[in-house]
């Protein structure tokens, strides 16, 4: 699991290096030009002499990166131009040292101030050393001038920490950013580099090993992590070699409606997939004929129903039998927002004691936090796409997708639930403060019944013995790794959510071959 850190907190790991062991910043700057060097080697090759490479370098510390690798390139015969934004003499501290050693071996700097950039041959490479993780805002000025001659040359380019013009604890890219075909990143992932559209702009990401010493990381609160496959192996229910199906967990799934029995299928049918013993779906009595054929391996309780078809109060003591029955609970897909449906979710939402995922229509039906805080029970997951979300915490979608990680985090500790908050990247959040990314997964999920599915996989691992988070971890990453299977052998626009469900058995199997 790699830690995903804010500018801020990297620099308080930088810090940390210098003061408490006393390691020179200097050679901070040099360690990441010996990483940048070897991403370099793996974008043109082995062979450095006679190649021609453009360097970008900005006022900080991000050109002073530049200028240390540039020398080292100069010194492995390589013909290097600098672009320096503004002059060499207001440069200070390690990058004044380093631009001043490139100039003494002889380097050229090429000072950019008001005329135009001057004209440039080809060359092997573009390093873009401009900004890294300073910027918030947008990029301005001369530097903007540059990130956009960048992106009209057609060399590969490979950005220092972050593409310049990214801001790197939002990903966001206000004005001119510079579009990367790789991105080698110091010590960390950087926020930026993993929510889009900076994710996006950054290319592939190599992170690069500064020789940040260990113990500084010792106190300094860093919970956002990117999930690796590793991580979900883990995480995986192992079945004993004399299982039965009641050790495999007992779910209860509360969904669909008229004109949505497709919700519940899907729902049900990724549940057993994913390993679930038992499966008893609860349904509008007039559905059943519908969902007898639809699914045969998951059990139905018909329920009582409304004069609409939808599910009504009179259901309450048969779903209290049916929780007692139950090990987890899931409910929403497909459930709809007829006020009786509403009421029954409300009313069974103060009593229910067993883990409970809540998605779409139970999301629907929670109302604001107001309603609901303090109300859920212990291990429950809450899977909300950023619409539902605002209606849950009263935050703008804009404000969300902006500060999706701290939100998801702080609602998360609020409600006392593990938060799904599903998009691109799907951001998971435990109530104890820690904070996952998903990699997985991509436009082939855009597609009506894929949340459904979700939701029956977490259900499912839950069921299973899981962890909470650990069920919504796994949940998600498989989630998106059955999506990224399937567009690989259907096509991206040509799956469809049940081409999910075929696909988890795989997407299983390559996190965990006995899976």
């Amino acid at each position: 699991m790699k830690k995903i850190t804010t500018a801020q907190e990297m620099r308080r790991l930088d810090k940390a290096a210098i003061e408490q062991t006393g390691l020179p910043s200097l050679i901070l700057m040099e360690n990441a030009a010996v990483g940048i060097l070897s991403v370099i080697r793996m974008t043109i090759g082995e062979e450095l002499p006679g190649k021609r490479i453009i360097i970008a370098c900005g006022k900080g510390n991000n050109g002073g990166d530049g200028y240390a690798v540039a020398r080292h390139l100069f010194n492995r015969g390589v013909e290097v131009a600098i672009l320096a934004v503004g002059t060499v003499a207001e440069l200070k501290g390690d990058a004044a040292l380093n631009a001043q050693i490139f100039n003494a071996i002889g380097g050229r700097i090429i000072e950019v101030r008001q005329g135009a950039i001057p004209a440039l041959p080809q060359a092997d490479l573009i390093i873009d050393a401009l900004l890294g993780t300073g910027l918030t805002g947008t990029a301005k000025g001369q530097i903007a001038r540059v990130i956009e001659w960048i992106n009209t040359r057609s060399e590969p380019v490979l950005s220092v920490d972050i593409p310049s013009g990214v801001e790197s604890d939002t990903g966001f890219a206000a004005g001119p950013a510079v579009k990367a075909d790789r991105t080698v990143t110091m010590g960390h992932l950087k926020r930026g580099l993993v929510l889009p559209p900076g994710r996006d702009l950054a290319g592939m990401v190599t992170v690069a090993n500064i020789s940040l010493p260990p113990q500084v990381w010792a106190g300094t609160g860093i919970h956002f992590n990117l999930l690796e496959k590793k991580d979900v192996r883990v995480m995986l229910p192992r079945r004993a070699p004399t299982a039965h199906k009641g050790d495999c967990g007992r779910a209860f799934i509360l969904a669909g409606s008229p004109g949505m029995t497709g919700a519940a299928t899907l729902c049900s049918q990724a549940a057993l997939r994913i390993g679930a013993g038992l499966v008893i779906l609860g349904i509008p009595e007039s559905l059943n004929p519908i969902l007898e054929v639809k699914l045969t391996e998951a059990m139905t309780r018909l329920l009582p129903e409304n004069k609409r078809g939808c599910l009504s109060p009179k259901a309450l003591p048969v779903i209290e039998e049916l929780l007692s029955w139950a090990d987890v609970v899931g409910w929403g897909p497909g459930l709809s927002q007829d006020p009786d449906t509403e009421e029954t979710v409300r009313r069974l939402l103060g009593t229910i004691k067993k883990p409970l995922v809540v998605d779409a229509d139970g999301l629907n039906a929670l109302g604001r936090e107001s309603e609901f805080a303090g109300m859920l029970p212990a291990g429950s997951i809450l899977t909300p796409h950023p619409g539902e979300f605002s209606r849950l915490c009263g935050k703008s979608i804009q404000d969300i997708l902006a500060h999706r990680v701290d939100l998801a985090a702080e609602k998360a500790a609020a409600w006392g639930a593990v938060l799904v908050l599903k998009g691109s990247p799907t951001i998971i959040a435990d109530p104890g403060g820690e904070v996952y990314c998903n990699p997985t997964g991509g436009p082939s999920l855009a597609t009506g019944g894929s949340g459904d599915v979700l939701t029956g996989m977490i259900v499912g691992l839950l069921a299973q013995g899981c962890p909470p988070v650990h069920a919504a971890c796994a949940g998600v990453f498989l989630h998106g790794l059955a999506g990224d299977l399937s567009a690989q052998e259907v096509g991206i626009a040509a799956t469809v959510a049940g081409d999910l469900d075929r696909f988890i058995p795989k997407a299983m199997r390559e996190v965990r071959p006995d899976a």
